[in-house]
C-alpha cells in the first residue's frame, strides 16, 4: 500500500467520508483514491494553519472544469500526503476581475502568463482531514 492509499484509508474515517459503510456498504465516493496533488511546504503549511486554499489556473488548463464537493490529496513538496481537501468553490473570471483582489491565491504568480481573453479558474478548498 503506497502512502497516499495509507492516508486515504485513515482520512475517509477521519472526515467521516461514509460513516455509514458497516451499514450500507462502500459508496463510490469512499472507495476510489482521489486524485493527489502538491504544492510548496510552505503553501501547504499556510493551507493546513488555515484549513483552507485557494488556486487559481487557467481555464484552457481544464478539460472539464472543477466541481464543487470534489475531494482531492494535498501532498508536500516531497509527496508525502499532508491533508485530504473538498472543493468549496469553483469561480471563472476574467484576468481584469482578479486585479488588486489578495484572497486570489496564486494569482500573483499566474498573472503574467495570461494572455488576453484568458479565463481564469480559481478554486477554493477546505481541509477535511490533516495527516496528524
Amino acid at each position: 500500500m503506497t502512502d497516499i492509499e495509507s492516508f486515504w484509508s485513515r482520512a475517509i474515517i477521519k472526515a467521516r467520508i461514509n460513516p455509514l459503510e458497516v451499514v450500507t456498504g462502500p459508496d463510490r465516493e469512499s472507495v476510489l483514491t482521489p486524485p493527489a496533488w502538491s504544492l510548496d511546504d510552505e503553501t501547504v503549511t499556510a493551507a493546513l494553519e488555515s484549513k483552507s486554499t485557494v488556486l487559481t489556473s487557467l481555464e484552457t488548463d481544464h478539460e472539464d472544469l472543477p466541481r464543487v464537493g470534489a475531494l482531492s490529496i494535498l501532498l508536500w513538496e516531497d509527496g508525502t500526503p499532508a491533508a485530504l481537501l473538498r472543493t468549496t468553490d469553483v469561480s471563472v473570471y476574467g484576468p481584469d476581475e482578479l486585479d488588486g483582489r489578495a484572497e486570489v491565491g496564486d494569482w500573483a504568480a499566474l498573472r503574467d502568463s495570461v494572455s488576453k481573453g484568458s479565463r481564469v479558474v480559481v478554486e477554493r478548498f477546505r481541509v477535511i482531514a490533516d495527516n496528524s
